[in-house]
């Protein structure tokens, strides 16, 4: 009977500590799944948090790049408005001493650039290029570079297709002048610019600057022509 007593008090130890452990295994797996829910909340505010902070730093960094474009922009526009202002005084004083005219009437800018690019080009019979220009062809060229306009190849056409202007005096800068040298034809033309004086495609100097005041061009001039777009 001892034997069988003994045996007893030890299985029912046993039958009490499992039911002990298994309680204690029903208590922790709330806690478990508490600690769980508490890291998945804390992971989501992280990540709405970091969104956020992603949407400001781009906002800043957008703003940034605006105002970075915008001081450009400006300084660009400054150095443009230098540059031209640079070219604007140095044509004025080339130019007005050329043309013997005050610098301030010397304004239109491409006009005179072009002038100054091609000046110098040698004259050639039929040429359309620096390796070589013709008058027609000169003034067809800078028409198209300084004004936009298209006119014909020739200066018989150019004479007749403009509006004819008889006087020296009422020519303006960009009218057309032109000559009737040892023909009765229209045989040269070149751009009025002021003072009398004019620029063309010479076969003697090339693209140069003359005046109609010389007794030359004063003896050869056939009038002015003022193309109307």
């Amino acid at each position: 009977m001892t034997v069988l007593k003994k045996f007893g008090l030890i299985m029912l130890l046993c039958l009490l500590v499992n039911l002990n452990l298994q309680a204690q295994n029903r208590n922790q797996q709330p806690t478990k799944t508490t600690t769980q829910q508490i890291d998945a909340a804390e992971l989501i505010q992280q990540s709405l948090v970091k969104q956020a902070n992603e949407r400001n730093a781009a906002k800043s960094a957008a703003s940034s790049f605006d105002l970075q474009t915008s001081r450009t922009i400006k300084k660009e526009i400054k150095q443009d408005e230098s540059f031209g202002s640079g070219v604007l005084s140095w044509v004025q004083e080339k130019y007005s001493s050329m043309l013997k005219v005050l610098p301030d009437q010397i304004s239109n800018v491409m006009l005179y650039r072009f002038i100054d690019e091609w000046y110098g080009v040698k004259y050639r019979m039929g040429g359309t290029s620096k390796s070589g220009i013709d008058c027609s062809a000169f003034v067809q060229n800078l028409y198209q570079y300084v004004f936009g306009m298209n006119l014909l190849r020739t200066a018989c056409m150019q004479f007749e297709s403009a509006r004819y202007i008889s006087c020296i005096d009422d020519l303006k800068e960009g009218d057309l002048v032109f000559f009737k040298i040892g023909t009765s034809r229209i045989s040269h033309v070149g751009v009025y610019l002021k003072n009398n004086f004019f620029v063309h495609s010479a076969s003697s100097k090339g693209v140069s600057i003359a005046n109609l005041g010389t007794a030359y061009w004063a003896k050869y001039f056939a009038g002015g022509g003022r193309i109307i777009d």
